[in-house]
């Protein structure tokens, strides 16, 4: 029987954090990750998709990247990944790419037509480990290959097999994921000996009768928004080392590059006066990131008597190294509270309720995701301009020409 050490890692979200203190952190989780696999001796890395947080970040993080990636390559190491939902982009067009051109990373995502179905083709290890790979796709729009996966030609391949994947499964679904978009479980073809998760920003195993071991190791740091940072505040990140033989084997290294500390506090039933008391420091914070997670509603007072410099000034003279302020779920007595969640999930809504037929929410987003990139480094504002149009009328060309087919 094959038998394999591998490293089981995803949502490493690199490039979504935009304060100092956590940009280290995320490139030291990663880089702890590349150190572990060497250390280890590991077969392979699996990367089961977001890799980065755009598909096009900054030049800064693609770098580092590359340059541990191949320190990988230096140990013989291959990188197997997986596109999720951020790799991927309307245009086809992503740093995922470039990185897979100079031999850094392995696409174990091999799709091909197989009459009306689509067949999956296996990378197969030097270890004898054959790798399946189903990318994930903005809006869980992955679903609708699922729908014509031939799924009886993956369960009738023999030996040790790993699918590699980026959706929610239905049947798993818990807390605040309990409604984000998922395929149910019986989508995934059966008896494998891994199903190598991404997407789910909360870590799990599941044994699963009938199909095998299925894994969600969450988020390599700290994902991005506020919900994932007080996740990571409670459980930290990290990745998975994975012994595979006649049995499987987890074990979960955990991710602490930094210390995130989370000031949670509701301010219902209180004026903001009393609020701003609540608020004030009461221990010391030395060393660490400090979140003031504010939400609820004044009872009188306006949320603009919250002051967020004085806040910063003060949880920093107690010992913080960086202060984030966080007050889009606090309202005051004159105010309804109109954000709820993330700003993704603002944007979902907004979209949902405004974009009218024949356009649709997907392209919308798609769109206000293009036109709100940043510059490159060195990038002239003429390019940068046309970089942005051309792939904003190239999204709109494709909308328009799925459109038509449709009608047909």
């Amino acid at each position: 029987m094959e038998e394999a050490l591998f490293a089981h890692a995803a949502d490493a979200h690199l490039g979504a954090q935009d304060r100092v203190f956590m940009k280290e952190g995320e490139r030291i989780a990663f880089k702890d990750l590349v150190d572990t696999c060497i250390k280890d001796h590991v077969d392979f890395l699996l990367f089961s998709g977001d890799l980065f947080d755009s598909n096009v970040p900054s030049m800064t993080v693609a770098s580092f990247v590359a340059q541990e990636l191949k320190r990988l390559w230096e140990h013989g190491i291959p990188a197997y990944e997986i596109h999720g939902s951020h790799d991927n982009s309307p245009t086809h067009s992503s740093m995922i790419e470039v990185l897979e051109g100079a031999g850094l990373l392995v696409n174990a995502s091999r799709v091909v037509q197989s009459g009306d179905l689509i067949a999956l083709e296996p990378i197969i290890d030097r270890t004898g480990v054959k790798i399946y790979g189903m990318p994930g796709l903005r809006e869980g729009r992955e679903k609708e290959f699922y729908e014509i996966l031939d799924r009886e030609k993956l369960e009738s391949d023999q030996g040790k097999k790993i699918f590699m994947f980026h959706s929610a499964i239905s049947e798993l679904r818990t807390g605040r994921f309990a409604k984000m978009e998922a395929i149910p479980l019986s989508y995934l073809p059966r008896s494998f000996s891994y199903y190598a998760g991404g997407h789910v920003h909360a870590r799990s195993v599941n044994d699963l009768p009938g199909f095998g071991t299925l894994v969600y190791p969450g988020p390599l740091f700290a994902g991005w928004g506020i919900e994932d940072i007080t996740d990571y505040s409670k459980n930290g990140g990290g990745f998975f080392l994975v012994h595979l033989s006649d049995d499987i084997k987890v074990d979960f290294v955990k991710e602490e590059p930094v210390k995130v500390v989370v000031v949670d506090k509701n301010a219902d039933g209180l004026s903001s006066q009393e609020y701003a008391k609540e608020l004030e420091p009461k221990e010391d914070y030395s060393g660490s990131m400090v979140v003031l997670r504010l939400h609820g509603k004044l009872k009188s007072g306006r949320v603009a008597d919250i002051s967020s410099e004085y806040l910063r000034a003060a949880y920093a003279k107690a010992g913080a190294k960086d202060v984030m302020v966080s007050r889009g779920e606090l309202s005051g007595p004159e105010q309804r509270i109109v954000r709820v969640g993330t700003v993704s999930q603002l944007e979902e809504t907004l979209m949902a309720e405004n974009v009218k037929p024949p356009y649709k929410p997907e392209l919308a987003k798609a769109l206000l995701e293009v036109l709100s990139r940043e510059k490159l480094e060195g990038e002239t504002d003429s390019d940068y301009e046309e970089r942005l149009v051309g792939e904003a009328e190239r999204i709109i060309d494709d909308f328009l020409s799925s459109s038509k087919g449709k009608k047909k």
